[in-house]
């Protein structure tokens, strides 16, 4: 278990490919624990504000381990997180609350897309943008705007990495990332509409449906949602969406994953309850109770400990390393002192 104050749990964390490490992004830096003995093995240092996003780049092996980071100084890094070494910088001068690289086989290009907020904009209401920036030597150009919102959302990126989305409202918005693989294409857009505000939503690993959490507590589970005309607009109540929904929580969704094999779906809730589904039947089991509401949910990518991992980040500053198959925390890891709870740094989550 990690503990610390709310500074020190500003995003996701993320696994190491091989499972035995966990990049956390705290402050400034990102922390890397050791799985197995909870200590801290080293940090990144190098961005000066609030680090937003760590992603590990699962072209790491057993010789080179890569993860990329973006943070509200508008820079995006490269790093060998186990040296560590800072290797690439790209600033898009802009301050970036969420990032996703999109993979080598779904485009030959360095592309991210990234959640920013810019106050030049032309726009007196809509300062949040999705822009495409290609990674070329700096300076970099000024991207490609997507979409413009009030205030910057998570990107969600799909397992594949062909897809990836925001949601915004009612809707969740999915471009296919392989359709902007080439420099002068934009990638394509397909909408999601439900009657209730999205709180959350994750792509299934290995099939073209999406799951949505909701702030009543529903899921809904959406299938064939990029089929390759992804220019459209679905809705919950239109029958060729193929919506079905799992009703069991009584609040707001906030955590929502597929299983590596993408038979299960777990959801939480503010309250602590974590729910698995048997996405084929809707059967449901109740996992013991969080004893704090949660915040992120993440599985481990090593195939071959299937959904045994996870990290389970809660408001009580603290992240849960649980081995889901034989029902024990595998580790507990302390940031700071318990009782140590620093003033709210205003990162958006």
């Amino acid at each position: 278990m990690i503990r610390g104050g709310r500074n020190n749990i500003t995003s996701a964390p993320a696994f190491s490919k091989d499972a035995k490490k966990l990049l956390l992004c705290t402050a400034n830096s990102v922390s890397v624990y050791s799985v197995a003995t909870g200590l801290k093995i080293t940090s990144l240092e190098g961005h000066t504000t609030p680090v937003t996003t760590v992603i590990v780049d699962l072209k790491s092996d057993d010789t080179f381990t890569y993860c990329w980071t973006s943070s509200l100084d508008g820079k995006i890094h490269l790093w060998e997180f186990s040296e560590p070494k800072l290797l690439k910088a790209f600033d898009t001068h802009l301050p970036i609350y969420s990032l996703v690289m999109i993979p080598s086989h779904v485009s030959c290009s360095l592309i991210a897309y990234v959640s920013v907020e810019d106050y030049s904009t032309v726009s007196k209401d809509l300062f949040a943008q999705i822009r495409r920036f290609i990674l070329i030597e700096e300076p970099l150009p000024c991207g490609d705007i997507l979409k413009e919102m009030e205030e910057p959302k998570p990107i969600v990126l799909s397992p594949s990495g062909e897809l990836f989305g925001v949601c915004h409202n009612c809707n969740i918005h999915i471009w296919n990332a392989s359709f902007g693989a080439p420099k002068h294409l934009m990638p394509k857009e397909t909408t999601l509409r439900h009657t209730q505000l999205i709180s959350v939503f994750a792509f299934h690993p290995n099939q073209k449906i999406l799951a949505a959490g909701d702030v009543t507590g529903r899921v809904l589970i959406w299938k064939d949602i990029g089929n390759g005309e992804l220019a459209s607009v679905k809705s919950e109540d239109d029958p060729e969406s193929s919506c079905t929904t799992f009703n069991w929580h009584s609040a707001e969704v906030t955590v929502l994953n597929f299983s590596s094999d993408g038979a299960l779906l777990y959801s939480g809730v503010k309250e602590g309850d974590l729910v698995v589904w048997e996405l084929d039947t809707g059967k449901k089991q109740l996992l013991p109770k969080i004893e704090s509401p949660l915040l992120y949910f993440i599985f481990s990518s090593d195939p071959t400990l299937s959904s045994g991992i996870a990290a389970l980040c809660t408001a009580n500053h603290c992240v849960q390393l649980y081995n889901l198959l034989s029902d024990h925390e595998v580790s507990e890891v302390q940031v700071c002192e318990r009782n140590h709870q620093p003033d709210n740094d205003g990162v958006r989550r």
